[in-house]
Parts: C-alpha cells; structure tokens; sequence
C-alpha cells in the first residue's frame, strides 16, 4: 500500500498560484500531472476550475491539446471538436471545457479560454511550435507557464527555442495528406509539419540557471512541485544559452537530469545530503 495522498482542494490549488504570482488578468500555460498533486476533489474539473480562478475573468488559461496519437498515422485527420488530447484526463475534459478555442495543427494544438483565447489560438502555422505558433505568441505577450507536478522536459516551449534557433539536431519533415475538420464541420488541407530529431533532448539541463536568474518561481501545492515562470525570460534565456552552446538542451549520457517534481523527490533529495 502506497503514502496516503495528500488532499487538495480549489481553494488550495488558488491559494498556491497566487503565492507564485499568478493572479487576475494572466496568460498561463500550464502542463499538469495532476497525480502528482494527491488527491484532488473534484477531479480534473477542480483543477480546471481553480486555474481559472487564479486568472479571474480577464486571464486567459491554456492547456496542450495535443494529439502525438496522430504521429505516425499516414494522411492523418485532425478533426478540431472530435480528436482527443494525448494521455491526460485534465486536457481532454479542457478541450470540451465551455467557450474553449482550439488552435490548428495535427499534433500539437493548443486549446485556450478567456479574452485572448482566439488571439492565441488562431493561425497556427504548419511547424509544431514555430514563430506562428500559440508558443511563439505566449512567449511573446508576457505569458506565463506553469509546470503542476512535471519537470521542464514537459515544457514545450524549448521546442520553440529549437525551431526559431534551427538548432543542427531539430530537423522538421512534411506531413503529406493532412487534413482538418474545422469548427464547421469542413475537411480541408493542413499543411502541417513534424519535428524529426537526431538527438534526445533535455530541458531540465536549464533548471539551475532559470533559478538563479529569479524567471523561475516554485512552491509546494498538495503533494506537487509547482514551477511558475516568465514565458518571455525563459524563452530569451534559452535562446541566448543555445547561441553560446548548440547542444546545451541535449541529454548528456544515457539518462535524463532529475530534478523534484514532487514532495517525496524533496524529501529523498533532502536525505541525501
């Protein structure tokens, strides 16, 4: 029998975005293990629910639509309203959540709520996280990112940095036969394009430097880890360590750097000094 989960709340869940700065009126993009934070009453629609909260009725909440079950389908059908999210109960119950836009592309959709949902989500270009991304806009209109129980290898975004730099191992291959079935029920071409990579990344390579330059911003929610940061610092300061070093967000050796992104990691982590 496992530790007992810890329980967690909306109001916990408000109360713990605030102490990380997210308040009224932000644009957040978060990525979410809600597992990771015990047990949460209410489910996925609590959580949901609490970060909406934290932003209020001026903020505007995003969360990844993604679809990578469609990889690998040849002449793949990326149907706006129908296609499922990727492996997480929080992002599909999002995608169906009220008044939720859906940005265009066959992997890597993102869906949004609140004033600036279209502006986000619309015109997402053929490359997954290219510069006319939902990416490129957030890291670009004083966004936020929250990483809810997950480490930075979740936080899509370094994609981004990888494809504006044309980094050496961050190829792209067209999707030939892709379509869409819009909001209108329409099929049409969607010119779409894939990452093909020669090397494995790792994002959590970045954890220190993000912590030390003050983007990045943690606090404990339940049993969760939860990192806050400036979408924009943290883009920029991607950028200007990949101009110095190329593979500085490439795996070093044959594991992934391990950073906490829980309460037992802190608690093993703590032992071990």
């Amino acid at each position: 029998m496992g530790p007992l989960q810890t329980r967690v709340t909306h109001d916990d869940i408000v109360k713990g975005l605030a102490a990380l700065g997210v308040g009224p009126g932000d644009l957040v993009l978060a990525h979410i293990s809600m597992g990771k934070l015990g047990h949460v009453e209410g489910g996925a629609e609590t959580l949901i629910a609490a970060l909406q909260a934290a932003v209020g009725e001026r903020g505007t909440l995003v969360l990844p639509g993604f679809s990578f079950q469609l990889v690998d389908v040849p002449a793949p059908v990326f149907d706006v309203l129908h296609t499922p999210t990727w492996a997480s109960k929080v992002y599909e119950r999002f995608r169906t959540w009220p008044g939720v836009c859906r940005s265009h592309h066959v992997t890597h959709s993102l869906c949004a709520v609140g004033p600036r949902a279209r502006e986000i989500t619309t015109d997402h270009g053929p490359d997954p996280c290219g510069v006319h991304s939902p990416f490129a806009r957030i890291a670009r209109g004083g966004g936020k990112i929250l990483l809810i129980g997950v480490s930075h290898n979740s936080s899509t975004m370094f994609h981004a940095v990888e494809e504006q730099e044309k980094l050496f191992y961050c190829g792209l291959r067209n999707v030939p036969g892709a379509t869409i079935i819009d909001e209108e029920g329409r099929q049409h071409p969607l010119p779409t394009r894939l990452h093909s990579m020669s090397r494995t990344y790792d994002f959590n390579r970045v954890n220190d430097l993000l912590r030390e330059r003050g983007i990045q911003q943690e606090v404990l929610i339940g049993d969760a880890l939860v990192r806050c940061l400036d979408a924009g610092a943290m883009f920029e300061a991607a950028v200007e360590l990949v101009r110095e070093d190329p593979s500085a967000l490439l795996m070093t050796g044959d594991h992934h750097r391990s950073i906490p992104v829980c309460r037992q990691d802190l608690e093993e982590a703590a032992e071990e000094v």
